[in-house]
């Protein structure tokens, strides 16, 4: 079975760093060889970074923006990847997500598996307001969101991370860049549109070729959120969860994780944050200032 874990590295300098923590834990800690790595870059990658992943050993591949209207939605360049085409899954995720461990048990199935969202996007309302413009048939609210508790669509996921087999990807391809566009054309810059865009068009594209998700426990797109923000959805300090992939979304200023409430959490955090401050990360950054071509593959 060949699978294939890809992430889209935008402009901005933040997202190649947040591609090296990625692609370092998915070889340190998600034991994924080299080869299973995919890096999408929006245009030509600086010589100096594509030297690193060329040093491990990772494929690198060019794309051009989705739309200049909504950058959030250059993720979907991936449905058009030709080096995904062969793979029999694909795990699509965002750049700021790190591997705790190995997800590939719950890499199977005939099926997308994602994470539920962690909050609704739209009220109901709005949802089947939207629904009825685009001629879609609304699905039956009867999920609640992982942080809001507020019921949604069943197949509104949160963006973090995606697991789809090969056959449901060439059907995604054509319809969720259709109705990221649509969506684009007719609710871009209206809130809360814009904010979930990618997320809101997956939900359409999933009405129109009646798919169905096969959810992921939240250890597999965990959200390592700092602060009291855990107990709007019943987890405390005393809680005992293990995280495989934490979606961090931010960073202190030397580019660690921030810890969070929960202890069992705090312990994969610091696996990651020893990535970045005991030598690894930091380390190529530094190189990235110099023309040395050396760097070990992370172990």
């Amino acid at each position: 079975m060949k699978v294939r874990f890809s992430c889209v590295v935008d402009r901005d300098p933040k997202f190649i760093r947040q591609a090296l923590v990625w692609a370092t834990s998915l070889l340190s800690y998600g034991r994924q060889a080299p080869e299973s790595i995919l890096v999408h870059t929006i245009g030509k990658l600086d010589v100096k970074y594509r030297r690193i992943f060329d040093s491990w050993g990772i494929e690198t591949y060019e794309v051009q923006p989705f739309d200049s209207r909504h950058p959030k939605s250059n993720k979907l360049t991936q449905l058009e990847s030709e080096p995904l085409y062969s793979a029999d899954y694909a795990v699509l995720s965002d750049c700021d997500i790190a591997f705790c461990g190995d997800i590939s048990p719950w890499i199977e199935g005939d099926a997308i598996r994602a994470r539920v969202a962690s909050k609704e996007g739209l009220q109901r309302r709005e949802w089947a307001q939207l629904f009825r413009i685009a001629g879609l048939e609304l699905p039956e609210f009867r999920l609640g969101a992982l942080l809001s508790g507020v019921k949604t669509l069943p197949t509104y996921c949160n963006g973090g991370m995606y697991i789809i087999p090969r056959v449901i990807l060439q059907s995604l391809r054509g319809v969720w860049c259709k109705w990221d566009r649509w969506l684009l054309d007719h609710f871009h810059g209206v809130k809360p549109f814009t904010a979930y865009m990618d997320q809101i068009s997956f939900a359409m594209s999933c009405a129109e070729l009646r798919l169905q998700i096969r959810y992921l426990p939240v250890e597999l797109n965990f959200p390592s959120l700092a602060g009291t923000r855990f107990r709007s959805y019943g987890l405390s300090g005393n809680a005992t969860v293990q995280p495989l992939v934490l979606h961090y979304h931010r960073t202190d200023d030397r580019g660690l994780l921030w810890p969070s409430t929960i202890a069992s959490v705090n312990k994969e955090i610091e696996k990651i944050n020893s990535l970045i401050d005991q030598g690894r990360i930091p380390y190529y950054l530094a190189e990235l200032q110099s023309d040395s071509p050396s760097h070990a593959v992370p172990d």
